[in-house]
């Protein structure tokens, strides 16, 4: 099984994924709710912002000065 896992992730920075360690943890500038990924992330002012659903990341969109400044 875990041959099988490595060659996967070989295959898959083939094709420009990588892959994170699992340490990198974010906190929603919105809910507060800590999250792991960067499936819902966004830039701003030159900031990466880290959210835990797409409803946390369109509250921030819609008006990140209330949300940037946390």
């Amino acid at each position: 099984m875990e041959n099988k896992i490595k060659s996967l992730i070989k295959k898959l920075r083939r094709f420009g994924f990588s892959v994170k360690p699992k340490n990198n943890r974010y906190t929603d500038p919105v809910c507060g709710m800590e999250t792991s990924g960067d499936l819902f992330k966004i830039e701003y002012q030159g900031k990466s912002y880290y959210f835990c659903s797409d409803h946390c990341k369109n509250q921030f969109t819609a008006n990140p000065d209330n949300y940037a400044s946390l």
